[in-house]
This record gives structure tokens, C-alpha cells and sequence, in this order.
């Protein structure tokens, strides 16, 4: 007994390591994300991870060029950045069944009972990968480039774009989101940030 006592607790520490760990690397990928993008608005590291907000004269377009990554876009679209090995998630069927609810059994006579309730009953779903690939950010907008599925999609219908050191999370004007699950660095972060708040009236 006591000795699974010992095993919980040594669990139980070992849960708190990791979830602090977790923890310090979000922060401090959200403070390296602040500063990549305060560069660009010439601000000092200081600066930039005390902010929540990013306002006043943006300098993106005299502090970047676009880049080659090997594609022909359409004229006039133009790349600033790309992330590789991406994951586009779906939220589809795992193939188990689920049953779930509330029921009543009473019984009202011998080998005899009432049973009422109701429930639900069908297939577990669970987000899943769809495709894997390239995600380009544009002047235009979006173009993910899986080896199961191409999606692109323009600025003027991404309402919100939702960026995380393991996701990116597109929040469409209609329809469900779309995500990418994979190592998302804070500088190219940043890059796709600001592309979005300078193009998207294009």
C-alpha cells in the first residue's frame, strides 16, 4: 500500500514538472513572438514583450522582401513566408462507437420493470490529420500545399488567425476553422502576423 502511495505521489510530481515546463516554453515563445514583431515597428525587446498590442508606423514593407520557396504563384501574389511540415486537421470519426445519456430502471412487478431515458448513441470523433504539407502566406492570402488536399483561401475571408508555438488556427467569415498542427517558429509567426494586418483589404 504503501509503496503505491509512493508511485501517485512520484506521479503526481512528475505531472506538475511537466505541465511548469509546458508552461515556462509557452511563455516564452509568446515573448520571443512579441519581439520579432516589435522590430518591425522599431521598438526594443524591452519594449515589444511588455506589449498586447501593436499600433502606430509599421516598417514590414522597407524590413522585408519576399521570398523564393520554389513555387509559381499567380502574378502579383507574393510569398513572405512558409511552414513546412504542417498538419492539416480534420474533425472526423476515430471508427469507435459512443453511447451516452440518462436512463431509469424501476421495477413494478415481480420479473417485471420500467425503464425509461434518453441518450445518444453513434461515432467518437476526435481532430485527426487530413493532409501533410507547406503552408505559404501570401500578399494575397493562404495556399497550403498537403499531399491529400490543397486549400487557398484569401485575406478578405479570414476573419482571425489564431497562432500558438504548436498550431495555427484560421477562423473563417463562414464555415469551421481550419488548423494546422506542427513547430511553429515565433519569427515566421510574426512574419504571417503582420502580412495579415497589412494585406488584408487587398
Amino acid at each position: 500500500m504503501e509503496y503505491l502511495i509512493v508511485i501517485v505521489i512520484l506521479l503526481v510530481i512528475l505531472l506538475v514538472l511537466f505541465f511548469a515546463y509546458a508552461n515556462k516554453q509557452g511563455l516564452e515563445w509568446e515573448k520571443q513572438y512579441k519581439i520579432e514583431i516589435g522590430k518591425y515597428y522599431k521598438l526594443t525587446p524591452e519594449q515589444s514583450s511588455k506589449q498586447n498590442s501593436f499600433d502606430g508606423l509599421c516598417y514590414f514593407d522597407e524590413m522585408i522582401s519576399p521570398i523564393d520557396a520554389g513555387i509559381r504563384m499567380p502574378k502579383g501574389e507574393k510569398i513572405f513566408v512558409f511552414f513546412d511540415n504542417l498538419n492539416l486537421m480534420a474533425y472526423k470519426s476515430t471508427g469507435n462507437f459512443k453511447f451516452g445519456g440518462v436512463f431509469f430502471r424501476q421495477k413494478i412487478a415481480p420479473s417485471l420493470y420500467l425503464r425509461a431515458g434518453a441518450g445518444k448513441f453513434g461515432l467518437s470523433k476526435s481532430w485527426q490529420a487530413d493532409a501533410i504539407g507547406s503552408l505559404y502566406v501570401t500578399n494575397k492570402g493562404i495556399f497550403f500545399d498537403g499531399d491529400q488536399k490543397n486549400i487557398k483561401l484569401p485575406w478578405a475571408k479570414i476573419m482571425r488567425e489564431t497562432i500558438e508555438p504548436g498550431s495555427i488556427q484560421l477562423e473563417k467569415n463562414n464555415g469551421a476553422p481550419i488548423l494546422f498542427n506542427g513547430a511553429i517558429d515565433p519569427k515566421d509567426a510574426a512574419i504571417m502576423m503582420l502580412v495579415g494586418k497589412l494585406y488584408e483589404h487587398l
